[in-house]
């Protein structure tokens, strides 16, 4: 019987070295039942742009009072045991939830299935195959759309409506969990000029950042000098 971690995060952007996780959604699967859900609003520790929350309803307002990856990441890892990970278009989110469980030294290989892949080798002819085109023409249904948690149910049923169709014959070894690979971009230490600015904001705002100044990464480093200058201005 199958049991694999059903997945979906919401980010600030597209990229994982620069943007940042505002959700993560999932749905454990054992035996081929749900046994377990999970679901998360993170903050992220710098303002959501606007385009962003215009697709995923998710405001700054909502994730002021959130955890932040690095409480909550953990705790998902130990979610997802060692089970096999499913996503519609899962290198994304799993580039992300890799990138940031290297920052913090956890260890999150996985073998993934991949609904849109699927959905492109056994649904060639549909001009789209995005979750979102895929539950309308399936009629599968979500409270809201671009949402970690309801796009993780989503996927679930996506994947059992794949499986069972028709135009799965044949196609056995697209079902099966295969190894997925990302290799975070190699990270460059905090520069010594970052360090007197962002000791200098911490000190004139009286701010406490989540990690020692100095164990920060560069692109980390710039990332809260941002935030700072956002809230405080220069």
């Amino acid at each position: 019987m199958e049991s694999f971690i059903v997945l979906d995060i919401e980010t600030t952007g597209f990229m994982p070295q620069s943007h940042e996780i505002t959700e993560i959604g999932a749905v454990k699967i054992e035996n081929g039942c749900i046994t377990e859900v999970y679901s998360q609003l993170i903050n992220p520790k710098v303002s959501i742009p606007e385009k962003i929350t215009e697709i995923t309803g998710i405001t700054d307002e909502m994730v002021k009072d959130m955890p932040t990856i690095h409480e909550v990441l953990p705790e998902f890892v130990d979610f997802c045991l060692d089970y096999p990970i499913m996503g519609h278009n899962v290198l994304f989110d799993y580039s992300f939830l890799k990138t940031n469980a290297v920052r913090q030294g956890l260890r999150f290989e996985k073998k993934a299935l991949d609904t849109l892949l699927i959905a492109r080798k056994i649904m060639p002819d549909l001009p789209s195959r995005s979750l979102t085109s895929l539950c309308e023409l399936l009629d599968i249904k979500r409270e809201q759309a671009h949402r970690a948690y309801d796009d993780a149910k989503a996927t679930y049923s996506l994947y059992l409506l794949l499986k069972d169709s028709p135009r799965a014959y044949g196609h056995n070894k697209l079902f099966e969990p295969k190894p997925i690979y990302f290799k975070p971009q190699k990270e460059s230490p905090i520069t010594d000029k970052q360090i007197r600015f962002l000791s200098d904001l911490c000190s004139r705002y009286e701010c406490t950042l989540d990690k020692p100044i100095k164990s920060l990464s560069k692109s980390e480093a710039s990332r809260q000098i941002d935030l700072i200058l956002s809230v405080h201005g220069r």
